[in-house]
């Protein structure tokens, strides 16, 4: 039994989900879901956990999904040249088509979407900022992410990861889903109730950034009854 894989009497088991969202009915049923509270409280949480004056010129955005994030940050950091990665085209299309609303000719900003798994991504260099949002808990093996943020940083990049928390039970996974996603469609509710049954527990992903010896260098931290974020330490 794998490290990330080891359960508890006391806590939910993991319940891995599908890697990649690609049916047209979930694309079209997050398109129409309503994040802004969550996505701005954590956007909120990340701006205040950069560097003093910190302005990327590199920015990675790993799983940009519809682009919601990925908007909030190149909004962010005008100055940046992007890349942003997901394994599912459907969703990296309708990314690209969010970005391109934007009034391109007044930045000279490079915008590159790749279509990849996150476990085959392989940069040609270094990113001064890489960021990720609610990937982590979609990759069946947690160790192929870290790796593709190891193999895309230096010692100077900034980190920032979100994702889901799981609750201790499946009944406490369907109250969260009512209390946050109750006036969603049937396929979002459903999609959130699988994406908490796979998501990590804090003491997971502190383990995982232990084996991986980052632990010296990235905080863990609960920000909400469903979310944590893992982040770089001041230097």
């Amino acid at each position: 039994m794998k490290n990330w894989e080891q359960t508890y009497l006391q806590y939910q088991p993991r319940i891995p989900e599908p890697e990649l969202m690609e049916e047209p009915n979930q694309v079209v049923s997050y398109a129409n879901a309503d994040f802004e509270s969550a996505h701005s409280m954590i956007m909120n949480l990340f701006q205040n956990r950069l560097p003093l004056k910190f302005s990327p010129q590199s920015v990675l955005d790993l799983g940009s999904g519809l682009g919601d994030m990925s908007s909030r940050l190149f909004q962010m950091f005008p100055n940046a040249n992007f890349t942003f990665l997901d394994g599912s085209k459907l969703m990296l299309d309708f990314c690209e088509k969010r970005l391109s609303t934007f009034d391109l000719k007044k930045r000279n900003n490079k915008m590159v979407f790749k279509n990849e798994l996150v476990q085959e991504f392989v940069p040609e260099s270094s990113y001064e900022l890489v960021f990720s949002n609610s990937l982590l808990h979609h990759v069946h093996n947690p160790y192929e992410f870290w790796s593709a943020i190891q193999r895309s940083i230096d010692d100077d990049s900034f980190i920032f990861v979100c994702d889901l928390l799981r609750p201790n039970s499946i009944s406490e996974a369907h109250h969260l889903v009512e209390r946050y996603a109750k006036n969603e469609s049937e396929i979002l509710k459903n999609d959130f109730l699988n994406s908490l049954l796979a998501a990590f527990r804090l003491d997971e992903v502190t383990e995982m950034i232990s084996n991986i010896r980052m632990n010296h260098k990235l905080n863990v931290e609960i920000i909400s009854d469903r979310h944590w974020i893992c982040y770089s330490k001041p230097k």
